[in-house]
């Protein structure tokens, strides 16, 4: 049948339904999702209302929600009955990705002529991927009978990024062919795999460097990957 569902709120003093609307991605703002419904996939549309989470199933084509609806509150049905139909509602989106990262630890392997390195030098990059976020809506009831929600947040992005830096130059790694010391810079493109559980944003990336000045020849880690990571704030 179709249906809308009502899950109640609790309000708090830190935290109200405008925040709720407002908040980023890693938490259930109002828009299209999918979901499970009897074994299958679903659309459903969430919006978050005064004091309600409202969940409607949408039709082919997004174009219309089902028409009836069913109230569920605690006061009307018994406790096991609400706890086992909402305890574990999951929704899931797929997105483009923008992000904006640095790479704080680079991992270069050993060469002919050098050991392994483990760099953090000052880099920045624009990173574009593909992204899964899913969200689980759980509650649980207190003494007194009353529903608390919880919204769990864990998202997944691959993707490339590219961005510029600064590494050493030295005679150490351009095998004695410079007699100076300087900050080379450089450019940087990677393959990354980012999550995100609620605020937080991190992944590894497998990426190359190029040294944009004549010593390039010289450098020992022109074009050689490194394993790196990364944090990243999202930008959209």
């Amino acid at each position: 049948m179709n249906k809308i569902y009502y899950f109640p709120l609790v309000v708090m003093a830190l935290s109200s339904c405008r925040a709720l609307k407002d908040s980023p991605k890693y938490k259930l703002t109002d828009g299209v999702y999918k979901t499970n419904e009897d074994n299958r996939k679903a659309l459903v549309y969430v919006e978050n209302a005064d004091d309600s989470v409202l969940v409607y199933h949408l039709q082919a084509g997004w174009k219309t929600a089902r028409a009836d609806r069913k109230s569920l509150k605690p006061e009307v049905y018994p406790r096991g009955a609400v706890d086992k139909e909402i305890a574990a509602s999951k929704y899931w989106k797929n997105t483009f990705d923008l992000d904006v990262l640095t790479i704080p630890f680079k991992y270069r392997p050993s060469t002919s002529s050098f050991t392994p390195q483990l760099s953090n030098h000052l880099n920045g990059a624009l990173y574009i991927g593909y992204r899964n976020d899913t969200y689980e809506l759980s509650y649980k009831r207190n003494p007194i009978g009353k529903l608390s929600q919880r919204v769990t947040h864990l998202g997944f992005s691959a993707g490339l990024a590219t961005g510029v830096g600064v590494t050493p130059m030295n005679p150490w790694v351009t095998n004695d062919n410079i007699n100076v010391e300087y900050d080379g810079f450089i450019w940087s493109k990677a393959l990354c795999i980012l999550m995100g559980v609620e605020k937080l944003n991190f992944g590894l990336a497998l990426g190359i460097d190029h040294l944009l000045d004549d010593n390039q020849q010289y450098w020992i880690y022109q074009g050689k990957p490194y394993l790196g990571l990364t944090v990243g704030l999202n930008l959209n």
